[in-house]
């Protein structure tokens, strides 16, 4: 099948992207949120030098280092304002649906499953964090990665069998940028080998060593940048594991539970799913995908199950790390949905007895409905869930545009190093959201902030300070201080 750029894919495309934005577009204008403050504060404290190499050594414990390049670059270009933030990240998430566009139309060769799949996968209101917050720019990222390398290697398998070694290094390359991004983009050498595995069986049959070096050369070079990197971040001083919420518990049951888990918030139930039902769900998938022998639909079964491993057996749980195993959600229904649309139109020729010309049209008829049956039925879900989960996002994050607006409007500037007082401040002894706010709001990371929270004095007492300010029925004040 032969894959291009044409006028129809680009205008199904734009209308995917029009349907997520209808529940998203707000988004645009979000905020920093605390992760944001976090992770600039974070990667501004390390020098671009730093940030270039530890992409260059994609094996280091480095946290994350081309999310860091993006926070970097972007702040440098345009300070302490969102919107090109967000922007950015709505740009990513348009791209991301170009690029599974053309991952599920080379897999299932039909414009129909990959535009449903689009459809499927486009919203969810779940997954709120990434349309809220830049703070999943990382997920954004590896995405975007991920998918590159994988409709490139598509693309070059498509046209012969062997990967040449230019083709070998460009999705190498790709996949260490994905790696960079998040830890989710490990699958993919375990995805390529199940591509392998369902669309070229034959050439599996001709013995393992001949394929590694022939066919099966993509995986084994990914399998390889796979070790060090895998190695690095667990054993490595400062590990990501080290930090309990993604110290790993590896084990079926635990896989079972997590699964269950975001299982039940990917189909917008509450508690539904247990390990038993999740079992039988699984396997009655898989068993469909055999019945039916259709290689789309055992594709996106491995694909929804081993793009999950990579945070299967951690304690740390957020339902946006779906973000990439909604693609194998998406596609398996989109497949599906389109059997039983042609059996049901079939079913209806057969009833009213007709044939040729008005067969085919009473068929194309139901192509157009589909969509438009599956829209109507997501749209109240979508609907729902987002009032819900944006909401809660709502409620977690710190007032950073308020505060810092208030924070201009009282104080313009400070000098280098300036030592700044916050006076009843309510937010927690622990907190570092006011140091993070005033550092990257006046682009000095030397500022020293001080805090007198709610019935106390100062943390560390000095006698100067540049600018005092209080708190005033939940707004910033200009306030004096003396000892």
């Amino acid at each position: 099948m032969r894959l291009h750029i044409s006028p129809v894919n680009t205008l199904l495309v734009l209308i995917a992207f029009g349907w997520f934005l209808l529940f998203a577009h707000k988004g645009l204008a979000a905020p920093f949120s605390g992760d944001d403050l976090m992770n600039l504060h974070g990667y501004l404290c390390h020098s671009p030098v730093s940030l270039i190499v530890d992409n260059l050594c994609y094996w280091s414990t480095s946290y994350r280092p081309l999310g860091g390049l993006f926070y970097v670059l972007f702040y440098s270009w345009f300070g302490f304002d969102p919107l090109p933030f967000r922007v950015a990240c709505f740009g990513l998430l348009a791209l991301n649906l170009g690029l599974l566009w053309r991952f599920t139309l080379r897999l299932s060769g039909s414009r129909e499953v990959a535009f449903l799949t689009l459809l499927l996968a486009g919203y969810h209101a779940w997954f709120v964090d990434l349309y809220y917050s830049t703070g999943t720019i990382f997920d954004l990222l590896c995405y975007s990665f991920y998918l590159a390398a994988f409709n490139l290697y598509l693309n070059a398998r498509a046209q012969r069998p062997n990967l040449s070694w230019r083709q070998l290094g460009t999705v190498s390359a790709l996949y260490v940028c994905a790696l960079n991004a998040k830890e989710m983009a490990v699958s993919l050498p375990v995805l390529l080998a199940a591509y392998e595995a369902v669309y070229h069986a034959p050439a599996l049959r001709q013995g393992v060593h001949r394929w590694l070096h022939a066919e099966g050369r993509g995986v084994l070079v990914t399998g390889l940048l796979t070790l060090p990197y895998v190695a690095g971040k667990l054993l490595g001083a400062g590990s990501l594991v080290e930090n309990p919420a993604y110290r790993l518990t590896i084990s079926p049951g635990r896989y079972l539970d997590t699964f269950h888990l975001y299982l039940n918030p990917l189909l917008y139930q509450d508690h539904v799913f247990r390990d038993p039902n999740t079992v039988q769900l699984l396997s009655g998938m898989l068993a469909l995908a055999l019945w039916r022998r259709s290689r789309p639909l055992l594709f996106a079964w491995c694909f929804l199950l081993a793009s999950l491993l990579p945070v299967a057996f951690i304690a740390h749980y957020a339902a946006f790390f779906l973000y990439l195993p909604m693609a194998g959600w998406a596609l398996y229904a989109a497949v599906l949905l389109v059997m039983v649309r042609r059996l049901l139109a079939s079913l209806l020729v057969r009833v009213v007895r007709v044939g040729g010309t008005r067969a085919e049209r009473l068929r194309m008829i139901s192509v157009a409905v589909l969509p438009l049956l599956l829209v109507s039925c997501l749209a109240p879900c979508h609907r729902r869930e987002s009032m819900k989960t944006l909401r809660t996002f709502i409620s977690v994050q710190p007032p950073s545009r308020q505060l810092a607006g208030e924070m201009t409007a009282l104080q313009p500037g400070l000098p280098h190093g300036g030592r700044v007082l916050f006076l009843r401040d309510p937010f927690a002894r622990d907190d570092y959201f006011l140091l993070f706010l005033t550092r990257l709001l006046y682009r000095d990371m030397s500022i020293i902030v001080e805090r007198a929270p709610l019935g106390q004095g100062p943390l560390i007492q000095h006698g100067h300070y540049d600018a005092v300010f209080g708190f005033q029925h939940g707004h910033l004040v200009r306030a004096t201080w003396t000892q």
